[in-house]
């Protein structure tokens, strides 16, 4: 029994010994992981801290401000103890890790964040006991993590991970600096300092004179490792200019513009505003710029810039724009010539100084400061007046809508609209009420709209105040001084007289008057019945006399008809007179061709018959000396009684005659006489006919 208890009181001794051994195995020895590292502590026996002092370096009591690094450690237990193990801190690409120090140097006054006197000695504060021998200060830190995985000290470096600073295409980046120097009096932004690499690195801003606030630079579309600590960005829409527009910018820092001016003239060089800091170098004055922006899309600091935007000034076809400037030298500096008005000297002036400008813009669309200049548009085509009833304003009539559909064909410029005033209603010199209806027609030249904005302003005030009442006094004169019935009667006259009193009147005000129409006259209705009337009266009287002209006409139409028809026989007459004499002439000419013609022939048949007896001449005389000389011949052959003999012959059978009967009848032996004889010659005449007939030519 005793050597049992024995037995296991050594076997429990053992165990204990082993735990204890495992005990102080696991204090004197710790194991830091491959992502860890373990914060240990000095808990006595060691220097006290230094007074500010929060964590302990080398021999010191209290928290280490070094760590364990990853691996196998031997710690003086229990003169030291491991606190607790941490995993290392891990930045991705698009975070940041801003640090905070609980421990180091003191702030300087005024100071927010702390700059980095150790520079790259701590390794990005892996290395915090550098950080604290180098002059590390306490408190938020300029410097930041960028991505990657780093050893922390957590209790003495405190990691807020924020996100990259991302500027979108389209917008700015605006950016407040909490940090830096004090802005000087009158100051509204930061100046703009070398080196800071769009505010990524906070200590060059501030050792480079940076100042607190809103700041002159900006950012544009991109990312940026920015401490968003110190500098806060606000996301601001880049300024968008559409098409048919501009850009009207009021700076809202710089020199102080002077109490005279209205718009400030622009520096050069800043690249339309979207470099603020050379705007202010330039000297760049505060308040509404001359120089505007047109379309297109700019990257402007609105801590420094206000646009507003406005409409582009459009000049259409058959206008001029009058300007009145703002800007330029004062008028009274410029000496008077022919150039301006010699009744309101210096104020219509040429370009460069205030007031009305004498060059007037043509159509087109322009890109005008409305703040430096006021446009006023003048119509140069013909525009028209009129005084006419309600029934006339609310739709054209038919000749005007033909005049309209006439100009679209024709691509002329149409006849500004008009303006309308009421009739005239005045009272005749005897007495009647009257309604006149007018149309004035009028044009300005381009080069005489500067003077009419100067003497009137607009057409408006031309329209209103000198047009209408011009008219209006001129014809209430015209109707005072004539009878109502004369003043119709004699319409055109006293149309043609007011339309001169016009031109007159309003060639003062270079105004071109082009026609001035009496449109319409409404009398009284009773005095249009008795006018009525009359007129009825004159007209039956002008029928019965036109009647009778026409019975008169036609008696000496008929008169002149029937001289007209015996005139006819009279020019028939002349006119056979005339044939038959050229008809003696002609024939008087075809015999003297005639007889011309005969004499020729009977020269020509002379000369051809004499011709042609020479010939027969000539052939007889060879022929009678040819037969001459046969007859020598046969007389000598046959002597001359022969030849005489021979040739009678052949006259005898030339001639074809007979010497010899055909039938001989004697008598008969008997001696009788009569019946036998006659029958022989029957017989013979009867042997004879047929013979003849057979040898007769058939015809």
């Amino acid at each position: 029994m005793s050597f049992v208890t024995e037995n296991l009181t050594g076997l429990i001794t053992l165990v204990f010994l082993v735990g204890v051994v495992f005990f102080l195995i696991m204090k004197f020895m710790v194991n830091v992981g491959s992502n860890e590292i373990a914060i240990i502590e000095r808990q006595f026996v060691g220097k006290e801290l230094e007074k500010g002092r929060v964590f302990a370096l080398e021999t010191e009591v209290g928290l280490k401000a070094n760590y364990l690094s990853p691996g196998l450690h031997f710690i003086m237990w229990p003169l030291t103890k491991l606190v607790d193990k941490y995993y290392f801190v891990s930045i991705s690409s698009d975070e940041l890790g801003i640090i905070e120090a609980t421990d180091g140097n003191s702030l300087p006054p005024g100071r927010i964040f702390a700059e980095d006197p150790a520079g790259n000695v701590h390794d990005n504060f892996q290395d915090p006991v550098a950080f604290i021998k180098n002059g590390g200060i306490r408190g938020k830190q300029l410097r930041f993590l960028t991505n990657g995985t780093f050893k922390i000290h957590p209790a003495l470096f405190k990691v807020t991970k924020i996100k990259k600073t991302f500027i979108p295409e389209g917008s700015i980046g605006v950016v407040t600096a909490t940090d830096g120097g004090l802005l000087p009096s009158g100051q509204l932004l930061g100046r703009s300092v070398e080196g800071h690499d769009n505010f990524q690195n906070a200590d060059v801003f501030l050792k480079q004179g940076g100042q607190k606030g809103p700041q002159t630079d900006f950012l544009r579309p991109g990312t940026y490792n920015i401490n968003t600590e110190i500098f806060v960005v606000e996301h601001k829409p880049a300024v968008q200019i559409a098409e048919n527009e501009i850009g009207i910018v009021e700076a809202r820092d710089g020199q102080t513009m002077k109490s005279t001016e209205v718009v400030v003239a622009t520096p050069e060089g800043h690249n339309n505003f979207q470099d603020g800091q050379k705007f202010l170098d330039a000297k760049g004055k505060r308040g509404p710029q001359e120089t505007v922006l047109t379309p297109g899309t700019y990257y402007i600091n609105p801590y420094l810039f206000s646009v507003s935007k406005r409409n582009q000034t459009v000049v259409a076809q058959g206008q001029v724009a009058v300007l009145i400037s703002n800007i330029g030298k004062d008028p009274s500096d410029f000496s008077n010539d022919n150039t301006v008005d010699a009744q309101n000297p210096r104020h219509v002036v040429p370009r460069g100084y205030r007031g009305i400008q004498k060059d007037v813009m043509g159509p087109g669309a322009y890109n005008i400061n409305p703040l430096a200049y006021a446009v006023i548009i003048i119509p140069t085509t013909t525009r028209s007046v009129d005084w006419s009833g309600e029934g006339d304003r609310d739709q054209p009539s038919m000749r005007d809508n033909l005049k309209d559909n006439l100009t679209v064909k024709m691509g002329t410029n149409k006849i500004a609209p008009s303006d309308r005033f009421d009739p005239f209603q005045v009272v005749s010199h005897d007495g009647f009420p009257m309604q006149v209806e007018v149309r004035c027609q009028y044009r300005i030249l381009p080069e005489n709209a500067p003077y009419v904005v100067q003497k009137l302003g607009s057409i408006k005030e031309l329209e209103a105040n000198v047009i209408h009442p011009q008219i209006d006094g001129i014809f209430r004169a015209q109707v005072s001084r004539s009878p109502a019935i004369a003043y119709q009667q004699n319409r055109a006259e006293e149309q043609k007289a007011a339309e001169e009193a016009v031109k007159a009147d309003l060639n003062k005000y270079r105004v071109e008057v082009v026609s001035v129409m009496i449109t319409n006259i409404h009398l009284p209705e009773q005095l249009m019945k008795t006018t009525q009337q009359k007129n009825l009266a004159e007209q039956e009287k002008s029928m019965f006399d036109a009647k009778k002209d026409a019975e008169q006409r036609r008696i000496e139409f008929e008169k002149t008809k029937a001289e007209a028809d015996a005139q006819l026989s009279i020019i028939t007459a002349e006119s056979g007179i005339k044939v038959a004499k050229h008809e003696a002439s002609q024939m008087e000419e075809r015999a003297r061709g005639d007889a011309a013609r005969v004499r020729m022939s009977a020269e020509a048949e002379a000369t051809k018959t004499r011709q042609i007896g020479d010939a027969e001449a000539a052939v007889v005389l060879s022929k009678g000396e040819a037969i001459a000389k046969a007859y020598r011949e046969q007389v000598a052959a046959l002597t001359a009684q022969g030849v005489t003999a021979v040739e009678v012959t052949k006259a005898i059978a030339a001639a074809g005659l007979k010497i010899t009967p055909d039938i001989m009848v004697n008598g008969s032996d008997s001696g009788s006489t009569g019946s036998g004889g006659l029958m022989n010659v029957l017989l013979a005449r009867m042997l004879v006919e047929p013979q003849a007939q057979a040898t007769k030519p058939i015809l």
